[in-house]
């Protein structure tokens, strides 16, 4: 019998649709499959097209390094130095050593690849030719995933690390090395480095903020963070998936559901008395000229029936799952009706614009998503002037110092370039700034018609994750400039009297930033404070949050008023990932101290979209920050002190289950990932850490300190 290749095609489809109906978990299953065929690891059809010299090589080298003997924290040491050593000796074998250490990761991880896809090498998914391995050795698996391993950031960073110095290695070791190290004590930054003398000794009159004499007006400003726009999200693909990111048609879970699961069980979790479902599955949902377009329904259990995945997609996402294209376009909608009202003078935008699939994360994607996120920015916003700080997917978080050279900063200037064409035709910074957008990293220094005086910093340069930030970290804590061009902001501002607000992605109390950074920021917010710095911003966490500054002497437990230094504001993020409701704030602002009077918070609640038949979210007002002090003074800025005294303190009594319930509740929006608080009678070592131990630190080593789950 004979088929002509349209009644195949139907036939194919025809089949694949009847198992999907009675097959539970049908289109995991189908993913699971797919994945078992690809090679064990990258290096299986590298190694196949391997000539007989380069492996002796490579197999001579990993003997050396599996036989030597040590602690963990020796053999983390003995690998970066054994690795420099071989890049001095055959600088024309580097991309041999490359291969040669990223299978010694393999190896020393168990044959799990996925534990070194992106940790010193990283790995990426790009569109690449049939041929698996060409001479520029770069290998592949799926004829879409690789590594270049004649020219990566792990080379670089070898190239110039200073084996010589002990503080470097372990800190590389500590966070790069899955803890092979401690933690190092960190050193006074005053006796190490001698920061003090990085500027004018402190005047009288510094220790006070300004005079004003036009400070009665108010005004407001918008704070949004953290979008994570994800493209390739797809309508009815894994939500509730076994990898870090879902939604992608890629997407499974390797738990499967049994023949009598109905996928609406997951949307009752987050609504246990819902009754009645109305389904939102709707792929063609879009917005056009900032109209809401919801489409035609795809009625997917009509054909796969109601047990083929976990948790099915809905248009606007899901809590394991970064912000579809169509969401921060619904966001963009809700704070451009706000901006009606309040009429926004600028936006604080603080970062982080790419998926968090690192693995799809190219400089190609890079580039399409961070234009495409500031394209809608623009179109929605108009002319509101937006200030961008860079986030920490740049990708995979790395970026060289500039002192470096071309070789290791040609493969990410494209994105500063890029950045700085993008923002200077969006018209938020001037042709003159080009030069100085480039020179810091995309940072700047912005004055707004009022007066006030923004700095922007790329976090990146302090970045635990960012592989450059530990060339030379001992013998050059300013590697790339940016608190040389922070501090002369600030001399500059302080002579004038100008307030500043600093804003940069990373949070310096973050267990992400570098211990000596940190204290290096807390030690140059101290020198600037009150007279100058007035507030400081970042996102990252995607917690609603702050930070508190202490003078070096005191603590939180120990600190009176004269204490308490500034503080930093944590901005909630716009994606759910990490089981967080949609959100933003915005400031109401004094006009010539540009304190901060109040903050106004605003989110939605993402499962609502999951049973409301594509209806746009409803966003809801939540709750101002003035809450928590109802009889703080209506005059008075909500500084430093107003946190002190009506949070942290609060926080800090461990009996007080109510309020760190309430207090956790708030940063995560009323998500599902909200930690419980109760612990019998005291709270639980969860929310102690993530309330307490956050908003009580602001350095990152003393953060670590604290914490006790």
């Amino acid at each position: 019998m004979k088929f002509s290749t349209l009644s195949f095609s139907v036939l194919v489809l025809f089949t694949t649709n009847v198992f999907a109906h009675y097959v539970p978990g049908f289109d995991s299953l189908q993913v699971q499959v797919s994945v078992a065929k690809r090679a064990t690891n990258l290096l299986d059809p590298t190694y196949t097209y391997l000539p007989d010299k380069a492996l002796d090589f490579i197999n001579l080298h990993i003997k050396n390094l599996t036989n030597f003997n040590g602690t963990k924290c020796d053999t983390c040491k003995y690998r970066i130095k054994y690795g420099k050593s071989l890049i001095e000796e055959f600088p024309d074998q580097q991309h041999l050593v490359s291969l040669l250490l990223f299978k010694f990761c393999i190896i020393q991880n168990n044959n799990t690849e996925s534990k070194c896809d992106n940790n010193d090498f990283f790995v990426t998914t790009q569109p690449k030719s049939s041929s698996i391995l060409n001479n520029t050795y770069d290998s592949g698996y799926g004829l879409d995933t690789s590594i270049n391993f004649y020219d990566n950031d792990f080379l670089h960073m070898l190239k110039n690390f200073n084996t010589s110095s002990e503080l470097d290695l372990e800190y590389y070791c500590f966070y790069k090395g899955n803890s092979a190290c401690k933690l190092p004590k960190t050193q006074d930054v005053d006796k190490f480095y001698g920061v003090q003398n990085w500027w004018p000794a402190k005047q009288p009159q510094h220790h006070f903020q300004p005079n004003y004499t036009n400070n009665t007006e108010r005004f407001n400003v918008l704070h949004i963070t953290d979008f994570h726009i994800q493209p390739q999200y797809a309508v009815g693909a894994e939500t509730n998936c076994s990898q870090g990111i879902c939604g992608f048609d890629e997407s499974f879970n390797t738990a499967l559901p049994d023949k009598n699961y109905n996928f609406t069980n997951y949307y009752k979790k987050f609504n246990p008395n819902i009754s009645s479902f109305e389904l939102s599955f709707y792929p063609d949902a879009r917005y056009e000229n900032s109209t809401y377009i919801k489409g035609e329904l795809y009625d997917i259990p009509k054909t796969r029936g109601w047990n083929f995945a976990n948790a099915p997609g809905t248009s606007f996402g899901g809590y394991k799952c970064d912000s579809p294209e169509l969401l921060m376009n619904n966001s963009l909608v809700e704070v451009a009706k706000l901006h009606q009202q309040k009429q926004f003078e600028f936006v604080v935008f603080t970062g982080d614009l790419v998926d968090h699939n690192l693995l799809t994360c190219t400089a190609e994607r890079t580039k399409h998503d961070e234009i495409r996120s500031f394209q809608l920015m623009k179109h929605y916003l108009n002319n509101i002037p937006v200030l961008p700080s860079l986030g920490s997917i740049f990708p995979y978080a790395q970026l060289p110092p500039l002192h470096l050279g071309n070789e290791s900063m040609d493969q990410f200037q494209y994105n500063i370039d890029e950045m700085a064409d993008l923002w200077i035709n969006n018209e938020w910074f001037e042709e003159k700034d080009r030069n100085d957008l480039k020179r810091h990293y995309s940072g700047f220094s912005y004055v707004t018609n009022r007066g006030l005086k923004l700095i922007g910093l790329n976090s990146n340069s302090y970045y635990q994750k960012n592989l450059y930030s530990y060339v030379n970290l001992a013998a050059n804590p300013d590697s790339f400039g940016t608190w040389k061009f922070l501090i002369d902001e600030l001399v500059e501002s302080e002579k004038k009297g100008q307030r500043v607000w600093i804003q940069a992605h990373i949070p310096v109390s973050d267990f992400d930033t570098l211990p000596l950074q940190s204290r290096i920021f807390g030690k140059i917010v101290e020198r600037f404070s009150p007279y100058t710095i007035a507030n400081i911003f970042y996102g990252h966490t995607h917690l609603d949050q702050f930070r508190v500054l202490y003078s070096s002497n005191a603590t939180a437990a120990t600190a009176v008023e004269k204490d308490i230094v500034n503080l930093a504001w944590v901005a909630q993020s716009v994606t759910p990932i990490g089981s967080f409701n949609p959100a933003f704030k915005y400031y109401e602002v004094e006009n010539e101290s540009f304190n901060i009077m109040n903050a106004y918070n605003y989110f939605t609640f993402l499962n609502e979209t999951f049973v409301n038949g594509g209806k746009e979210p409803v966003w809801n007002y939540e709750y101002s920050a003035r809450d928590y002090g109802s009889d703080w003074p209506q005059d008075a800025p909500l500084n430093a002190t107003f946190w002190h005294n009506n949070v942290i303190k609060k926080l800090a009594n461990q009996t007080d289950i109510s309020f760190n319930q309430k207090f956790a509740s708030l940063q995560y929006r009323y998500g599902p990932g909200a930690p419980k608080c109760a612990n019998g009678t005291v709270i639980s070592d969860d929310c102690y850490d993530e309330n307490y131990c956050v908003m009580a630190n602001f350095y990152s080593d003393d953060y670590q300190a604290c914490l006790r789950g």
